[in-house]
């Protein structure tokens, strides 16, 4: 039975969500790799025996033995290239290493697995990131989708792939956007076809990090890194010297530079459609910070049930989706061979 394995290999964490016989597990790390070295104290050594791979040769610390052995301004690349680095590959090949250390262990061997690419890079790197990926897991099928897309599928399926019969798809049009790390991206789907005019993608939530250090720095004099400052916004707190400090009170003007610009984004890619849209659904880890926002410009604007791992969830349907017609239409062709005559 095919294995549906779903990765959203975000700047800021790596989440995962596999199906395997209806039966569903999901994981999620911290998007950090850094090549590794020897430790010498034994029980952080075994520890970080489980979060170690090794891609062209190189051993690498993934996950949480990375940001703990590495340096505290150690973070995943934020380039237009990162698909094609070491680190990127750590972490794919880190995913697939956590999946089979689950209770119940889920092997890459002719799974599908379906990743997402920003929506501005889809077109220019699907074959490069399919081919890349390929290597890694030879018996695998690897398919690429736009990362706006996952939200999408979220409302279009239910979580076994069958089609959301709540809804009819065909006769709506729903807007999508996804606040991920490093881009924020959008999309327009018009009775369930992708519109291309619609899709774009803008900076992500690292500009609310970036902000958030700089608030710190201004008002209290405090340095945070980047990791600690995106972690710091998802915690809602930051510790300071032994204590926990909370950090609610920064966080919506922190989230006022990236709002503005992806609501300029939005404005510039759906004003013409928005009126007529059933909904526009704002997905992805950052989304909280912008949800209010644009929810106030249009008020069909929906938060995604556990909106940061929405993209890897509705890939997941997507691939169990596409599994299941695979199977109809061997059933139907075997079926049909029993009827020819002899």
């Amino acid at each position: 039975m095919e294995t549906v394995i779903a990765l959203d290999v975000g700047h800021s964490a790596v989440k995962v969500v596999a199906d395997s016989g209806g039966h569903r597990q999901q994981l999620m790390f911290r998007s950090v790799a850094i090549p590794a070295f020897h430790i010498s104290e034994d029980s952080a050594r075994a520890a970080a025996d489980r979060d170690t791979v090794t891609v062209a040769g190189q051993p690498y610390f993934f996950g949480d033995t990375a940001v703990v052995q590495g340096r505290a301004d150690v973070e995943s690349g934020l380039s237009e290239s990162w698909v094609t680095t070491p680190q990127y590959a750590a972490l794919f090949l880190g995913a697939v290493k956590r999946l089979s250390l689950l209770p119940n262990p889920v092997s890459p061997d002719k799974a599908i697995f379906v990743v997402g690419l920003p929506a501005k890079y889809f077109t220019q790197q699907r074959s490069l990131l399919k081919t890349t990926l390929q290597q890694h897991v030879p018996g695998a099928e690897i398919i690429v989708r736009p990362q706006p897309m996952g939200p999408y599928c979220c409302i279009q399926f239910n979580p076994d792939g069958t089609e959301n019969r709540e809804r009819n798809m065909a006769d709506e049009s729903w807007g999508v956007v996804e606040v991920g790390h490093f881009t924020s991206d959008f999309a327009l789907f018009k009775g369930g076809v992708w519109a291309e005019h619609g899709s774009g993608s803008c900076k992500g939530g690292y500009v609310a990090a970036e902000e958030l250090s700089r608030l710190l720095q201004e008002r209290d004099g405090i340095n945070v890194s980047p990791l600690e400052a995106t972690a710091a916004i998802e915690a809602g707190s930051i510790r300071i010297f032994g204590k926990k400090v909370d950090i609610k009170p920064y966080l919506q003007a922190a989230g006022m530079p990236i709002a503005a610009e992806i609501l300029e984004h939005a404005t510039r890619l759906m004003e013409r459609d928005a009126r007529a849209l059933d909904g526009i659904i704002i997905a992805g880890g950052g989304a909280p910070l912008v949800y209010h926002q644009l929810q106030a410009k249009w008020p069909h604007t929906v938060l995604a049930d556990n909106s940061r791992m929405t993209v890897a969830e509705g890939f997941c349907r997507l691939g169990c989706a596409l599994r299941a017609d695979r199977r109809l239409r061997a059933a139907r062709a075997a079926a049909q061979a029993t009827k020819q005559p002899a």
